[in-house]
């Protein structure tokens, strides 16, 4: 931002008019001519103007502050969570003297990100409305990261239509916006093949995965590699190219040993379990899963999903006593983590486990079921209505078995796109 409309933005910040600014200094015409950017103040003059304003003398430009923003973003864009907690406390020393608008809003679309990695969900709210004020006046590249980090906001929040959303407006800018770092477009697409996988459109997913793959590749980014590796693996799975699941599976597995990755490694025995499940496998699968147990020392919510694909098996076993051994650590623990979706899931299988009764259809009815449908998961909404609906047609209340199997069959047909 030039000296002129440096000016223009600390007299709207202090409100004054550009006659009160001017007068004594000069006239008001030549202020205007100087905030349009249309002729260059001599240095007396914007040293006046800048005494009248409070505020030190103006430089051109903020060359060294665009420069730490940008070593900033690259310590948030390999999840550094050292160096971004550095150069935020860095920047943020300097925020208070920017006088110009787009490193401003740099600042704060950086922002969005940075306490993404410190899992500090509940303050980029407030930013990004904030930003959306003034998303019009966004060059197409600060509308490319503001797309790119409200997406990636989105799909940690499970809102994976809003994030695909706005990660294919990142996409369009960033063609727009002439950037060129492969890295950026890397992480770009492993962001879209996240989200399109949780929408399950695994076309798509297959493509932006292999896409990013074959970019972190030539940039040697291994701990990426086995990460996407995984991501195809899962999209295989599902639609039933097991072969090519397991080499993918296999890849991961390889690299994740490599470079001393355990949580990518039970992650990956967490998809070899799911494998042998869909075979009927049950024995081979519990194997997998406890394997898979081993290597998540930290993180709980990975961990909650394997606990809950446990008790599945041992349910299908009728291992009653196992069952209820997981469902206990189950539960604590997604109180715990105050996982309100795995804590349904895991009251559901106590219940089936115990006793089907009045309770349990008042808990479906008015608990779990609607809970699924409030979070937009057609997935967990069409397995549990289907659940109640069979619970009904054994009990012979088939007028209520109907309604609940429906409902199972309009979010399977959400979930295929008819």
């Amino acid at each position: 931002m030039t000296i002129g409309s440096k000016i223009r933005y600390h007299r709207m910040k202090k409100k004054l008019t550009q006659e009160e600014l001017a007068t004594g200094i000069l006239s008001v015409s030549y202020l205007s001519k100087i905030e349009n950017n249309q002729t260059t103040a001599s240095s007396e003059v914007i040293e006046l103007l800048c005494k009248r304003l409070g505020i030190a003398l103006l430089q051109e430009n903020d060359a060294e502050l665009e420069k730490a923003f940008s070593h900033w973003n690259k310590a948030l864009l390999r999840n550094d969570h050292k160096e971004a907690k550095r150069l935020y406390d860095q920047v943020s020393n300097h925020v208070v003297h920017i006088d110009d608008v787009n490193l401003l809003n740099s600042y704060h679309i950086l922002t969005i990100r940075y306490h993404i990695l410190l899992k500090d969900y509940e303050k980029p709210k407030d930013i990004i409305h904030s930003l959306e004020r003034s998303y019009k006046s966004f060059s197409d590249k600060l509308r490319f990261y503001f797309h790119k980090f409200v997406g990636n906001f989105y799909y940690i929040q499970g809102q994976f239509e809003k994030a695909k959303d706005h990660l294919k407006d990142a996409e369009h800018y960033f063609v727009l916006g002439s950037i060129v770092d492969s890295e950026e477009k890397a992480d770009l697409y492993y962001l879209k093949s996240l989200t399109l996988v949780q929408l399950r459109k695994h076309a798509l997913a297959i493509h932006y995965s292999e896409e990013s793959l074959a970019l972190y590749r030539s940039m040697y980014h291994n701990k990426r590699c086995a990460e996407i590796h995984l991501l195809l693996g899962v999209c295989y799975r599902r639609i039933q190219n097991v072969r090519e699941a397991i080499t993918h599976y296999e890849w991961a597995n390889e690299i994740s040993k490599n470079i001393d990755y355990p949580l990518l490694r039970g992650n990956v025995e967490q998809n070899l379990g799911y494998l042998k499940s869909m075979d009927n496998r049950t024995e081979e699968a519990i194997s997998h899963y406890l394997k898979s147990l081993q290597f998540k020392y930290d993180d709980q919510n990975s961990k909650l999903t394997t606990i809950l694909a446990l008790v599945k098996e041992y349910y299908k076993l009728k291992r009653f006593d196992d069952v209820m051994k997981w469902l206990n650590e189950g539960i604590h623990l997604s109180q715990q983590q105050k996982n309100k979706e795995k804590y349904y899931e895991f009251r559901i299988y106590e219940y089936a486990a115990e006793k089907l009764d009045e309770e349990f259809e008042q808990f479906m009815k008015t608990e779990a079921l609607p809970y699924f449908e409030s979070t937009g998961n057609p997935h967990l909404l069409a397995q549990y209505s289907k659940f109640l609906g069979n619970y009904y047609q054994e009990i012979r209340k088939y007028k209520y078995a109907a309604h609940y199997l429906t409902k199972a069959n309009v979010a399977y047909e959400k979930i295929i796109g008819l």
